[in-house]
């Protein structure tokens, strides 16, 4: 068969990038298990790894992919509700922990843009890559409708929520062991908080409660991040 016409077919096929998501995903999981669980050969960091391979060698363009792949947004709108689970068997705990839980989510979010925007304004950045990475750590569904917003590149800002979710989720854990923090629920909210989707898949892996307060972080953060980052960014302005 000829290259350029298996490249046209792979990228005029609806089906192809959802099956070679859901595969490389697959793939992921086995590698992850039959390395003993290797922070470094996650499920999700081999998948991307995969994906953004064949899109490079494919020369698939950001909206080509996403419309193939578009299903799986839909339904990951539902699985991030799946986590209302943990938080609901540990919702006493929560409550009981509310102003912390309050305090340290207006601290995380409104640093983590800050920093962001100051080191990437002393480097001389575009303003676009800046727009973009000011949405890095709230989770992929938020970061499309935030980015566009503000006027940023979606494409690029769901690049950067990658790199943050993976590098939260590879070096959080030992993080915590340098700084010695051991209790749970402060290892997930941090994972939550920073690293999204990705730092809460970690964070199950650490315990339930750990979990209940990653998912807590992540839904969250978005929102107060998507409501805080507009203002922010006037003030800039």
């Amino acid at each position: 068969m000829n290259f350029e016409s298996l490249l046209q077919y792979i990228q005029t096929t609806p089906l192809t990038w959802l099956i070679v998501t859901l595969s490389s995903f697959k793939l992921g999981i086995i590698i992850y298990n039959k390395s003993n669980k290797n922070t470094l050969l996650q499920p999700i960091i081999v998948a991307y790894i995969i994906i953004l391979t064949l899109v490079y060698i494919t020369n698939t363009s950001y909206e080509e992919y996403f419309k193939g792949v578009e299903i799986i947004h839909f339904f990951l709108g539902a699985a991030t509700v799946a986590l209302a689970l943990p938080l609901y068997k540990n919702l006493v705990y929560i409550k009981s922990l509310f102003f912390p839980i309050f305090i340290t989510l207006f601290i995380g979010s409104f640093s983590t843009v800050i920093i962001t925007i100051t080191i990437l304004w002393l480097f001389d950045a575009n303003i676009l890559t800046i727009l973009s990475m000011t949405t890095k750590s709230i989770t992929a569904p938020i970061a499309i409708i935030t980015s566009k917003e503000i006027g940023a590149i979606p494409s690029l800002a769901i690049g950067f929520v990658i790199i943050t979710g993976i590098i939260g989720a590879v070096f959080g854990t030992t993080i915590f062991k340098i700084i010695k923090v051991k209790n749970d629920t402060s290892q997930g909210f941090a994972l939550g908080l920073i690293s999204h989707g990705i730092g809460t898949a970690k964070a199950v892996e650490i315990s339930e409660k750990a979990a209940a307060f990653s998912a807590l972080a992540m839904g969250l953060n978005g929102i107060f991040t998507a409501i805080l980052l507009p203002i922010i960014l006037s003030f800039f302005k």
